[in-house]
């Protein structure tokens, strides 16, 4: 008489198969490519370098009314150093206007040269020698042709 196997047992050649060896093991699924999904990308703790460096901080800790002064105060500065040897009329008439509020003493305005100096913590009086300095340096310059 014969015994017939389990149901659950299957015999091949020179291996055994039982239930957890039947089947193929799953494949892992192909990794996604890009972004994570939203939701494993929002529990991600992000650390910022202004939160590592503090002492390092940029513009961005500044207040928007100091802010729109240092844009005020570098675009003078720009506009002075790029046109103290133009002589076409509408710069020289720029470079002109920009001595002019870089001199003027008035502090009643808010947006005159002292008051943004002070606002921003420098030297209105050392600003101006040092601009003068560098005009006078670019002057002496011989021009390259």
């Amino acid at each position: 008489m014969c015994v017939a196997p389990e149901a659950t047992v299957a015999w091949h050649g020179r291996q055994i198969a039982t239930p957890a060896t039947m089947y193929p093991p799953a494949s892992k699924p192909p990794k996604r490519r890009g972004r994570p999904p939203i939701h494993l990308s929002a529990s991600l703790n992000l650390v910022l370098p202004s939160q590592l460096f503090p002492q390092f901080s940029g513009d961005a800790c500044m207040p928007g009314e100091k802010r729109l002064m240092l844009a005020v105060l570098k675009d003078a500065i720009d506009i002075f150093l790029k046109h103290v040897d133009s002589t076409e009329p509408r710069a020289r008439r720029l470079f002109i206007e920009t001595v002019d509020w870089i001199r003027s003493e008035d502090t009643r305005e808010l947006f005159s040269f002292p008051s943004v100096c002070e606002t921003l913590d420098l030297n209105p009086s050392c600003l101006r020698r040092g601009l003068l300095a560098l005009a006078a340096a670019r002057r002496a310059r011989p021009v390259r042709r």
